[in-house]
This record gives structure tokens, sequence and C-alpha cells, in this order.
């Protein structure tokens, strides 16, 4: 490639990743502690932006980012202003995704919403209609998050039975989320209000970037797209957006990836979407793909 391993190398500390975690953390604490003087709407739309951008931060943090300090990064993203998935899981998980070659695999990828195909001939029709509806973008956004929770429920527990590490980063988690939900007791921001109105909506938004991210491509180069979108929408994702760039380039800092896909990406890749609008157009109420994998998981 025309950029070398040595251009991209991230700087000793990425100050713009730490002002983005300054500013999200101030922002929510502020907007949870005063949320009786804002209209709620403005509150909980504001917040559901932050706990995405964190979200965002987390998975920066996974790559080893925004210092060469892992136990001091890894206290940047320890909060759980989401909720849903302890950090050290979605860690491990994480790195393993980046397996290139089992991207897609529904055995392999924890991130993949496909399934074997002998597996979905034993689903019933009431299940297989709401998968179906879940691979189309407006049923990702509607009860993706709830299926990916109860999955992720179901796939966990039956691991923290035999595995102390996956145990610790539960418990772990509980301890980041109980801090989260204390603070929301302290200010008196509704709980419920919280998960129903917050974090599963950031859930959802966190879907909307993830739905276009991978396609079952016989050739691995191919599985991973890019979203060409706005200003705003690219720093909610950290140029996650960019995702082809981000798997050829893990090691590269959210602002170094336009910079990649200008060099090496816009006038040689497949699978480019002008925007989300795009992605609605054609599969809002459409599936994208099969549930069942086309040629992974037949077995």
């Amino acid at each position: 490639m025309a950029i070398a391993s040595h251009q991209i190398k991230k700087a000793t500390i990425e100050w713009p990743t730490l002002i983005l975690f300054v500013l999200t953390y101030a922002g929510w604490l502020c907007l949870t502690a005063l949320h009786t003087q804002l209209p709620t709407v403005l509150v909980l739309a504001l917040l559901v932006l932050l706990v995405t951008l964190h979200s965002s931060l987390q998975h920066e943090v996974i790559h080893g980012h925004p210092t060469p300090w892992s136990t001091f990064n890894n206290a940047l993203a320890f909060p759980a202003l989401g909720l849903a998935f302890a950090y050290p899981r979605y860690e491990l998980l994480h790195l393993q995704h980046h397996r290139n070659w089992l991207i897609t695999d529904p055995y392999d990828d924890s991130e993949s919403f496909f399934v074997p195909r002998k597996r979905w001939l034993r689903f019933n029709e009431l299940a297989q209609r709401i998968l179906n509806f879940n691979n189309s973008l407006f049923g990702r956004l509607l009860i993706g998050p709830a299926i990916a929770l109860l999955r992720t429920i179901h796939s966990e527990f039956a691991l923290s039975k035999t595995c102390i590490d996956t145990r610790n980063s539960w418990l772990w988690h509980l301890l980041s989320s109980t801090l989260v939900i204390a603070w929301l007791v302290v200010v008196n921001f509704s709980v419920l209000l919280y998960l129903c109105a917050v974090a599963y909506p950031a859930l959802s938004m966190l879907m909307l970037r993830s739905y276009s991210e991978h396609l079952p491509e016989e050739n691995i180069e191919n599985r991973s797209a890019i979203i060409k979108t706005n200003w705003f929408m690219q720093l909610l994702y950290l140029n996650n957006n960019y995702h082809r760039v981000h798997h050829d380039y893990p090691e590269a800092a959210w602002y170094r990836l336009p910079e990649l896909y200008r060099c090496e990406y816009q006038h040689h890749t497949n699978h480019v979407y002008n925007g989300y609008s795009e992605l609605f157009k054609r599969y809002g109420f459409k599936q994208r793909y099969t549930v069942a994998h086309p040629f992974l998981g037949t077995d």
C-alpha cells in the first residue's frame, strides 16, 4: 500500500480522543444532573448521542488508543454509560472479530447476525419472521438491540459457568453499571427512563452503523463496506463508517481514517454507499440478505 505502516503509527498521546472523552463524560454528567432544568426531549436526545459516542470511544480503546498506557486507557472506558455489555468481553470478542477471514461467520464472528442454515431450518415460522424483519434496516433499529441483548445473555451465561474470566468481566461490568445507576439515583433521573429512552436508542444508533458494515462475500477483502456520510455522523461513529479502512488499518486512530480512505480506497473499492439515507432507501423495509448465511455455516 502507498502509506507505510510507520506513517500511521499513533502518537504518544492522542489528544483529540482524550478531549472527546472529557467532553463526553462532562456532557453526560451535566445533562443528567441538570435534566429537570432542560426540555426532556432535548436531554434524552443528547444523552443518546453521548452514549453512542462513548461506545465509539470504547472501540478506540480496544485498539490501543489514546495513550500507550493500557491501564489508563481501560480506566477511561470503564464507566458503562450504555449499561448493556461488559467492556472486557466486548474487547475480547471485537478483537476476535478482526480475524478478517471469519467476518460474517455465524459460528466464529460474534458480531454476525447470520445463522447456520441447519439452525435456520429448525426455527418455527414466527422466529423466522422476526429474524427476517431484523434483516431490514428498520427492523434492525427496532428489535436488533433486543435480539443482540438476548443472544448475549444466553451465550455469556452459558460460558460463565465454566470460564472464570467471563464471570469476572461481568462482575466488573456490574460494578461499572452500579456506579452509573447510583449517579442517576442521586440526581433523581429515572433509571427506567434511562434504560428505555437512552440506553436502548443508543444501541439502535450503533445498529445503524453496523447494519451496513459487513457483507457475506466470498472474497475476504470485500467483506467490509464504506459509507460516505456527513461530518456529524462521522464524528458520532469516529469515522468507523470507513469500515473497510478500519479493518485494514485497525491500529490507525479514528481521525486518520479519512486520509487513508482518500489515499488507498477512494477510486478502487467495492461496497461504497452514499450515506445512511441510501441504506434506508434500499433496505428500510427489505431484507438485504437471507438470515441463513449463503455459504458459511452450511454444514
